[in-house]
């Protein structure tokens, strides 16, 4: 598989840090330039922004969902069937060159992978039949795991992801993987890799992809933001609780193993 790797141009420390992870492992990367939150490129005018149940969708949120909406476009216009990307905060494990080098691991129809760990504590569903993936496993998920610095898209996920944000309301890693937030999720029905093979590195190259989070949170307009988004996150608890009784499912927190 091809792998992409979204850069801000103004930070070549960044690409610096991608590129000797790539030299390390034997990778090689098509860089792909963010859309910068501190310019007025002409993406921003592509698509509609709303007010959604968590407040407006702030610059940086918005810049990073044009910038991963850049590569599904030149994923899609390369006619391959699968594609990686990644953030450029993404630190790697020694092994996922062997995930990168093919797609038999890849679960039939899966449309999206999630590549990456995501907060270190926080449990999610999976399902308790797995596909093997070299020394790993994938799976689909079923809780919000948040963050988009590194998974797997197919053509037709790309297609379902380009024509999904062509009006938006929340952060990219929102819609695509928090069932609690985002109708997409259960279209795009994403899975898993566990452990994951990449999370983020927030201490020697500090993102500013996303800049601040939404504009309207702090204070009672935050409570009420919550409140507003409690009938979706009580829906998707309640379609949980059949496959649980069943045993489908199990409850776990995700890992990265270098």
């Amino acid at each position: 598989m091809h792998v992409y790797v979204i850069n801000l141009a103004r930070r070549p420390d960044r690409r610096a840090f991608m590129q000797q992870q790539a030299d390390r492992l034997g990778l090689v990367f098509d860089y792909i330039d963010a859309v910068d939150a501190h310019t007025d490129a002409a993406e921003f005018a592509e698509i509609e922004v709303r007010s959604g149940l968590h407040g407006r969708i702030s610059r940086g949120d918005l810049a990073c969902t044009l910038s991963h909406r850049t590569f599904w476009r030149r994923f899609l216009a390369s006619g391959e069937a699968y594609a990686v990307v990644l953030e450029d905060d993404a630190i790697l494990a020694d092994d996922c060159a062997q995930f990168f080098a093919d797609t038999g691991w890849i679960p039939p129809g899966a449309d999206v992978v999630k590549l990456e760990r995501y907060g270190r504590h926080r449990p999610m569903f999976m399902d308790r039949e797995t596909w093997p993936a070299h020394s790993r496993r994938v799976a689909r998920f079923y809780g919000k795991c948040a963050g988009t610095a590194g998974y797997v898209v197919s053509a037709a996920g790309a297609r379902m992801l380009l024509d999904a944000t062509t009006s938006v309301d929340d952060p990219i890693d929102q819609m695509m993987f928090n069932p609690g937030r985002s109708a997409l999720f259960d279209r795009l029905a994403p899975f898993v890799l566990e452990p994951a093979i990449c999370e983020q590195e927030q201490v020697i190259v500090p993102s500013d992809i996303r800049g601040k989070r939404q504009s309207s949170r702090g204070g009672l307009q935050s409570v009420l933001n919550e409140l507003r988004a409690v009938p979706r996150q009580l829906a998707h608890a309640v379609s949980l609780v059949l496959p649980l009784l069943q045993g489908r499912l199990e409850r776990r927190v995700l890992t990265f193993r270098r």
